[in-house]
């Protein structure tokens, strides 16, 4: 018997059907998933701290009694004490100096105090940390990077110990977030002091810190860096790209935070 060909399509069947199925693929990818709550969005308890990311800003000395309340009775007595030192420093001293002065050693171990406390406190070492930035000298100079690299060993200090669980968090999310930025950007001023070339070593010991600490050099980022780049796209993006791997972050840094240069600016 003789085969029959099968039947064929009219042309005008066959375009309408592949146009189908072209404008069902575009809707598809077109299609975005739930845009993410952030941790700020969410309904606070009626005795939250509010705006917490103002803690770390210029006026947070005008706070500092709202942080005063959440401080356990194991270091309220050396919060007391040292706890508006940060915010009184004259005079623009650079920072490795000031915190082998009295009023810094006192500082310095109450912020490490702090971080090993409650979120609210915390909250308040990084308060601290911020003051003690914002008032001392830590720009590098023609002696060096030292005073920024001392700086970001205490930012990444705080990091270490809070920023995991930090991701998701309503008291800590924001500012855990700005302290990774601000280290990027006081850690990238030091490997770009040098006036001829980067200092590799400083670049890849932040470079490893982050990449730790976010999960970027793995399958799976951390919940931290899930939160990071969430928020900040663009600069995580860049950050793994390594085309210059802090300056998307140090961007970021600058828009929260424009004063704070390492020379004391308002």
């Amino acid at each position: 018997m003789e085969s029959r060909p099968a039947p064929s399509w009219p042309l005008a069947a066959v375009l309408a059907l592949t146009g189908a199925l072209l404008a069902g693929a575009v809707y598809v990818r077109g299609i975005r998933g739930a845009v993410p709550e952030l941790p700020e969005d969410r309904e606070r308890p009626p005795d939250a701290l509010a705006e917490p990311l103002q803690f770390l800003g210029r006026g947070a000395h005008l706070r500092l009694d709202e942080l005063t309340a959440r401080i356990g009775a194991e270091r309220a007595q050396a919060w007391a004490a040292g706890h508006r030192i940060p915010f009184e420093i004259a005079e623009c001293p650079k920072l490795t100096d000031w915190l082998t002065s009295g009023e810094g050693q006192l500082v310095e171990q109450l912020e490490a105090d702090l971080r090993r406390g409650s979120r609210e406190e915390a909250l308040g070492a990084l308060t601290l940390l911020f003051g003690v930035a914002r008032r001392t000298q830590w720009a590098p100079g023609m002696r060096g990077s030292t005073n920024a690299e001392r700086l970001g060993a205490l930012l990444q200090e705080w990091l270490r110990k809070w920023a995991e669980p930090s991701a998701g968090d309503q008291l800590l999310a924001e500012p855990a977030l700005a302290c990774a930025l601000v280290y990027a950007s006081v850690m990238r001023e030091a490997y770009e002091a040098p006036p001829i070339t980067r200092d590799a070593a400083i670049a890849a010991r932040a470079r490893t810190f982050l990449e730790t600490l976010t999960g970027a050099d793995q399958p799976r980022l951390s919940a931290f860096g899930e939160a990071l780049s969430t928020r900040y796209p663009d600069a995580f993006d860049v950050f793994r790209r390594r085309s210059d791997l802090l300056e998307g972050f140090a961007r970021e840094a600058y828009v929260l935070f424009p004063e704070l240069d390492g020379e004391c600016g308002e």
